[in-house]
């Protein structure tokens, strides 16, 4: 029955979070298309970070507690290092999280009446597309190896790992490449030149 409670509680913050979280990340794309940031579209950008913020809570209160379900009844699947792999996952989303509220919902505040990216430097554009796709994949990534019973005690944590940060690698260089393909060309080349006059 305790587990019963807690996997519903966790699949209700797996449902807020995750779909709060690609909602927010499709919306900050639109408007890195040129939209103008207004009032009410910050508002509906700080309710859904606070949706996402909510269902993290509930996803580690109920990792905690499926962690004491498994030390007191069933202490066997502690050894499974698929679970470990997606706490550490979720850590890292729980940290991009924190410096997503501390940096971009106020730079969005500061942009309302007119466009997202109007007068921002590459350099912060790299930093928040960065943050976006660490979003995107660390939601989807437990879900997906969740949903993979053959890693249970068969593939190592650190593989796990590995494998989770090729796909993010990969997805935000793509991410990078479609968004910013142009300054990131000559954000490269101004560097080789800086060196060569150095």
């Amino acid at each position: 029955m305790s587990r019963a409670v807690i996997r519903v509680f966790h699949f209700i913050g797996l449902s807020m979070g995750l779909g709060a979280a690609t909602l927010l990340d499709l919306m900050i794309i639109r408007f890195f298309l040129g939209r103008e940031m207004t009032q009410q579209t910050f508002e509906m950008f700080t309710f859904l970070s606070d949706l996402v913020s909510v269902g993290l809570k509930l996803l580690w209160a109920t990792g905690l507690g499926f962690l004491l379900f498994y030390w007191f009844n069933d202490p066997v699947k502690l050894g499974n290092e698929k679970v470990w792999a997606k706490m550490v996952i979720v850590g890292i989303l729980t940290i991009n999280g924190w410096f997503i509220h501390r940096t971009i919902i106020p730079f969005m505040y500061g942009q309302i009446g007119r466009t997202m990216l109007e007068g921002v430097p590459f350099r912060k554009k790299f930093v928040f597309v960065t943050m976006g796709m660490i979003s995107f994949v660390s939601w989807y990534g437990p879900v997906i190896i969740a949903n993979m019973p053959q890693l249970n005690f068969a593939v190592p944590m650190v593989q796990i790992l590995i494998a989770y940060a090729i796909v993010l690698f990969s997805v935000m260089a793509i991410a990078h490449l479609v968004l910013f393909g142009s300054e990131v060309a000559s954000f490269g080349r101004s560097r080789i030149a800086r060196r060569s006059y150095l």
